[in-house]
């Protein structure tokens, strides 16, 4: 009876934990303004979206070195960045790798010849602030600094579904 009891206690607690954290997630979608977001290049430079500033449409696209997904994807970032970087769209990857891994997130770039502008973000600020759900995660964001498409997870071969919201974005 009195492990009866206690399970309860704890499944009513852990039920209202999880509850009270559920109603301060709110991920962003399509249309809503995104989050300030600043950060240090791994170049030494830094990088901003959402800012009250126009910007270029942006890509943002946040990975790890030791996520495979993230792996599968990056040549397909190297692809959209070299096909619509011309055209105004700015690709920015921020890697959520630990502090110390700079040189291996270097590394990484260089493995996957990526030409774009890459963050480190050892705090993980960049999913806080999105309320990302996953790596790797995208977001395609519009000059004026709304969502227009986010991506949760890496993007089928070949990205078609970002092609499209890119092509859309620019048309515009």
């Amino acid at each position: 009876m009195i492990l009866r009891r206690s399970v309860g206690v704890l499944i009513f607690t852990a039920t209202t934990a999880c509850g009270g954290v559920q109603e301060k997630f709110k991920p962003l979608v399509t249309g809503d303004p995104v989050p300030v977001y600043a950060a240090q290049l791994i170049d030494g430079d830094s990088a901003a979206v959402g800012t009250d500033e126009p910007q270029q449409l942006t890509l943002l696209n946040v990975w790890a070195t030791w996520c495979v997904p993230c792996q599968k994807e990056f040549p397909d970032l190297q692809k959209i960045h070299s096909d619509y970087g011309g055209r105004g769209l700015r690709v920015l990857a921020v890697s959520v790798d630990d502090n110390g891994t700079e040189e291996r997130i270097r590394e990484f770039a260089k493995v996957y010849s990526a030409t774009f502008p890459i963050a480190h973000d050892p705090d993980g600020r960049i999913r806080d602030l999105y309320q990302g759900i996953g790596i790797p995660e995208s977001y395609l964001i519009s000059a004026d600094g709304r969502l227009l498409f986010r991506n949760a997870g890496a993007f089928p071969e070949g990205a078609a579904v970002i092609r499209a919201a890119i092509e859309a974005a620019l048309a515009k």
